[in-house]
């Protein structure tokens, strides 16, 4: 069972852009920039680099290179995501790839959007189901915009889901090995072996545009409100099947009020209940193996999924 990621060139230089490299790059699009305000390298792929507290410059990081993130598919999705999202991701300024006094640079300029990842914020319990509402609204106009799919990685059949699937749950057997973590309902092998088989051999699912990881680090609210402001990082976005956006939150009751939000009212039809389960033990999984203050309701969640298969 394969990796999702696989970096070809750890050893490659990481250094971090003289401010005057980063001003000229953002000159190019917001002629009066003035100064670097913050780096920012949470991203782990990316670094980003903040101009006056409301530009940002995001380049790749070279030993952080890896198949499924592009600036080039980043820039392309918020230019075609413009109008439909307007004012719930970034804008995008401009993308390029450009030599200068540091080498060979690839980036995109885009405005940064306010607020503060959920994952740092405390929100109510009756304002965060706001935001995983709104969210979901999100996530439904992006999963029923028409793409390019030669500028995006497309789960084209079955085979393809399969195998992006075989290379998630090989990333949580890497986060199971050698930690001492609460017991499972079965032996983890058995359940991963349980899930991809209760995979359809067909799908009847186009593939959709998807955001990746519309998550806790990623869904962006108020500091002050907790209310929702809006989504970033497209970096590592493709095409597949719409479940596969809504289980990215440790708290199994976030995704099944995600998923009800999501389909407002409409039946879900037994392959995307299929799929939503398959979804729903990989995170209750990665919750667990991460250590998660949901991992209680995870273990519990997990065990109900696998009675479903």
């Amino acid at each position: 069972m394969g990796r999702a990621d696989v970096y070809p060139q750890p050893e490659a230089g990481d250094p971090v852009l003289a401010d005057y490299v980063v001003l000229d790059l953002a000159r190019r699009h917001v002629h009066d920039a003035v100064r670097v305000t913050t780096v920012d390298e949470s991203g782990g792929e990316a670094r980003v680099y903040i101009i006056d507290d409301a530009v940002v410059v995001k380049t790749q990081r070279p030993n952080r290179l890896r198949p499924r993130t592009s600036l080039a598919k980043e820039a392309y999705l918020l230019d075609h995501l413009a109008q439909s999202l307007d004012g719930r991701i970034p804008r995008l300024l401009g993308f390029d790839r450009v030599d200068t006094d540091q080498g060979t640079v690839e980036y995109v300029c885009m405005t940064r959007m306010p607020g503060v990842a959920i994952r740092h914020a405390t929100v109510p319990t009756d304002v965060r189901h706001g935001v995983l509402r709104e969210l979901a609204g999100l996530l439904s106009t992006l999963h029923h915009t028409r793409i390019d799919h030669d500028r995006m990685p497309t789960d084209t059949d079955a085979a393809a889901l399969r195998r992006r699937l075989e290379y998630g749950f090989a990333d949580i057997v890497d986060a199971f090995a050698g930690r001492d973590l609460a017991p499972l309902p079965a032996p983890l092998g058995e359940v991963i072996e349980r899930t991809l088989a209760s995979l359809p051999a067909e799908s009847s699912q186009a593939p959709l545009p998807l955001h990746s990881n519309p998550g806790p680090s990623h869904v962006l609210v108020d500091p002050d409100t907790g209310r929702f402001t809006g989504l970033i990082d497209f970096g590592d976005a493709y095409a597949s099947h719409p479940v596969l956006d809504l289980h990215r939150f440790a708290d199994p009751a976030d995704r099944i009020l995600l998923r009800k939000a999501y389909l407002d009212g409409a039946s879900a039809g037994p392959e995307f209940d299929l799929m939503w389960t398959v979804a729903m033990i990989y995170s209750d999984l990665a919750a667990i193996a991460g250590g998660s203050p949901h991992t209680a309701d995870a273990l519990r969640d997990l065990a109900v999924r696998l009675d479903n298969l």
